[in-house]
């Protein structure tokens, strides 16, 4: 019939859509990696005395945190530091990608279907998470779209492996011996349906791509089958929505968007400069925002919205400006909600791609 003939059409055509993302991811790691294998500083791996005595050091005090012993030498009796895994979080690319570049391969065309198709298939779910936590389902969707291109990529490397090769190595030990000790308390306490914790080779799990300490303070059981990011679009969907809308400091508005891209004015260079932050506190992308102001006064300034008409003339509403690269790239000004994308992720590159991501969805 012609319906079982546009349902294979449709789902030929979604194939197509899936296999152009994926060529696309690839040929961006081989061009990354081209461009940042001699800028990595080849890790000097420790011997197998040096390894032993730490790993005793961090049994000990998984014990001490309440970690049962069960789960201390199931986890922590065989495992070994991984090369390639602190190759990858030492690599840094010797010239820095582009906003253009990044948003190619981040917010194409076969993410934004996919996005799209996803909105529409959980429309009834996601309006029942998004009433509850006060976030439009479109931001749900755009970070799953991100983190793991909705639960299709979310790595197959042992969790615990990474963030203990993480925790021994120098660069980021703190923050990573604290992921190694959730990401036991989650197996020793039987979250994980599968029993086994994988993920990224930085640690992050399920298709919400949650660190370890994330995950226990953020994910949530929606379903009421128990928590279960890996397989349960409900689960992923209020965990990311939990997330987004819990940060107290900075509460999730329902009533405006992320921001906006726009056009400065010709004088930009006259005032750019006083535009900075005075000593500002947080992490670089947060730090690298504008003072604020409200729309009417980025409308004096002479900003206009991307298609060179005035700005909404909302004077309850803060913006920031943000120039990733710098005041030849393109502009944007950005509402409180962003920060929380930050949050996430903090990366102005990331944002801004959740943001305009979560706007091709919608449209």
């Amino acid at each position: 019939s012609q319906n079982i003939k546009d349902i294979k059409i449709y789902e030929l055509k979604k194939i197509c859509y899936f296999n152009i993302m994926f060529l696309k991811y690839f040929l961006f790691i081989i061009i990354f990696f081209s461009t940042t294998l001699k800028a990595c500083e080849k890790p000097t791996m420790p011997s197998e005395n040096e390894w032993n005595n730490w790993l005793q050091e961090v049994r000990k005090e998984a014990l001490d945190i309440g970690i049962s012993d069960k789960s201390v030498s199931l986890y922590l009796s065989d495992v070994k530091p991984q090369k390639k895994i602190i190759l990858r979080d030492r690599c840094q690319p010797e010239s820095t990608i582009t906003l253009k570049e990044y948003l190619y391969y981040r917010v194409d065309k076969s993410r934004i279907v996919a996005g799209n198709n996803m909105l529409k298939e959980y429309d009834g779910l996601l309006l029942e998470i998004s009433n509850f936590f006060g976030i439009q389902p479109r931001f749900i969707i755009a970070v799953l779209g991100m983190e793991s291109f909705y639960g299709r990529n979310q790595g197959k490397i042992d969790t615990i492996t990474a963030v203990t090769t993480l925790a021994f190595d120098r660069r980021r030990s703190n923050f990573y011996r604290k992921q190694l000790f959730a990401a036991l308390k989650i197996l020793d306490d039987g979250l994980v349906p599968s029993g086994q914790l994988i993920g990224s080779w930085g640690g992050a799990v399920g298709m919400t791509q949650m660190i370890p300490t994330t995950f226990i303070e953020s994910a949530y059981d929606w379903d009421g089958g128990g928590i279960d990011i890996w397989n349960s679009f409900a689960d992923a969907f209020a965990s990311t929505a939990n997330y987004l809308t819990s940060i107290d400091k900075n509460p999730w508005s329902i009533d405006s968007t992320w921001g906006r891209e726009v056009l400065p004015p010709k004088n930009i260079n006259n005032f750019y400069s006083s535009l900075e932050q005075e000593n500002p506190k947080g992490c670089g992308a947060v730090k690298r925002r504008s003072i604020p102001k409200t729309l009417p006064e980025w409308s004096e300034l002479g900003f206009k919205t991307i298609n060179n008409t005035d700005l909404p003339k909302r004077a309850d509403l803060e913006a920031r400006l943000v120039a990733p690269d710098g005041i030849d790239g393109r502009m944007f000004l950005v509402y409180p909600n962003y920060k929380n994308i930050l949050y996430y992720n903090c990366s102005s590159y990331y944002a801004l791609s959740i943001g305009l991501l979560s706007d091709e969805i919608n449209n």
